[in-house]
């Protein structure tokens, strides 16, 4: 585990490349995120900065299981809480309707979340990100004083190892060094009291555009790095997230589209090999994006707006959390937390000669009765 993001945005671009603009016949232009690599790349330490760590090769298991699809699923009982001691033959797992064999089983009981001895791959981590650059200042010292809350407690003793980020303009810089020590990351959150500012201090639809540019590109880093990393990975972003770009009285044009089309399955899969959950706490819930979550198809659907930070939350089979409800912080954030216990690997072989970057909706059912299912929504094929 590297223990620094220093400036990790550098000339990371939005899924790979730069972005662009979509045409508007006579109103306010909308951007079109970036056109990813055809297939994720993870970004070299030249590339993300000097002080990161070059990630470990990849593990016999891991090259053996090339041209298979991993998904990690948690399964939760009524109250919410992960459900250990099942196993194969409870889960069926189906790619687009169709029922695949699962060929390789393995089970988590969530003891052992700073990963078993001699297997790295049973690792969790835990990123917090503090993001500044789509908060108002009156927001900021709350928001702070809310996650040291949420590091400080049982004793500043947290079970996984947690990085703290801190989004500026400037990009992602690591707040302290990746611990377990709780009250120390804390402690290293209050220092930034005085230094903490705001990206921009203008208004209008062009600010919009560069916090929505700037907080894709920071996300889109780090999934291309983490896709390296071994173990299951929870990100939680503080704060209301990036501009919804919907695109009102705006014409794209068919490349627009596309553009856009790429973006959205790079990012979505980037996410997914990087075994990385992502968790939208201090924002808009799941009301806000539900005319954005049917899946994104076909080129000439894909907008700006499904890269909102609550959609790819929600894609990711992480949460997204109200903070309309009075709900605190501190306590979205175990919220968020609470389905990092037990949970279970599916290996699968998806179908072969299918066509690229298509869309494959999953689903993950378990035979037990008033159990959820939390794991990946779909995926986009790759050549």
């Amino acid at each position: 585990m590297f223990s620094m993001y220093r400036r990790l945005l550098g000339a990371m671009m939005f899924a790979g490349v730069s972005l662009c603009i979509a045409t508007n016949h006579g109103e306010a232009q909308e951007p079109s995120p970036a056109v990813p690599a055809a297939k994720s790349q993870a970004v070299t330490p030249e590339q993300a900065g000097p002080e990161l760590k070059q990630r470990p090769p990849a593990t016999a298991e891991e090259k053996a299981a090339e041209g298979r699809m991993r998904l990690d699923v948690v399964v939760t009982d009524k109250s919410g809480n992960p459900v250990a001691g099942l196993d194969a033959k409870d889960f069926t797992l189906q790619d687009d309707g169709k029922p695949q064999t699962i060929a390789a089983f393995k089970a988590s009981d969530g003891k052992a979340l700073d990963g078993a001895p001699g297997n790295p791959d049973s690792r969790v981590s835990v990123f917090l990100v503090m993001d500044t650059v789509n908060s108002g200042l009156v927001d900021l010292s709350f928001m702070r004083e809310e996650i040291e809350k949420f590091l400080r407690q049982n004793g500043g003793q947290l079970l996984q190892p947690t990085t703290v980020l801190l989004l500026t303009d400037a990009g992602f810089e690591a707040v302290g060094e990746t611990s377990k020590d709780g009250n120390k990351l804390a402690d290293a959150v209050h220092a930034i009291q005085s230094q903490v500012h705001t990206i921009h201090s203008a208004a209008g639809r062009e600010a919009q555009i560069e916090r929505y540019q700037l907080s894709g590109k920071a996300l889109a880093a780090i999934a291309a790095r983490e896709a390296t990393a071994p173990g299951r990975k929870m990100m939680i972003w503080i704060g209301p997230g990036w501009p919804i770009l919907r695109a009102t009285g705006t014409t794209y044009s068919a490349r627009e589209h596309e553009l856009n089309y790429d973006a959205i399955a790079s990012l979505l899969n980037q996410l997914r090999e990087a075994r990385m959950v992502l968790c939208s706490a201090g924002g808009g819930g799941a009301f806000a994006v539900q005319d954005l979550m049917t899946p994104v198809k076909s080129p000439m659907e894909a907008t700006a707006a499904n890269l909102a930070l609550q959609v790819l939350a929600l894609e990711s089979g992480g949460r997204t959390l109200d903070a309309g409800n009075r709900s605190h912080p501190a306590k979205q954030l175990n919220a968020c937390m609470q389905e990092l216990g037990a949970y279970y690997t599916l290996t699968f072989k998806p179908p072969a000669g299918e066509k690229p970057y298509s869309y494959r909706a999953l689903k993950v059912t378990v035979d037990r009765h008033g159990m959820k299912v939390n794991t990946n929504a779909g995926y986009y094929a790759e050549p």
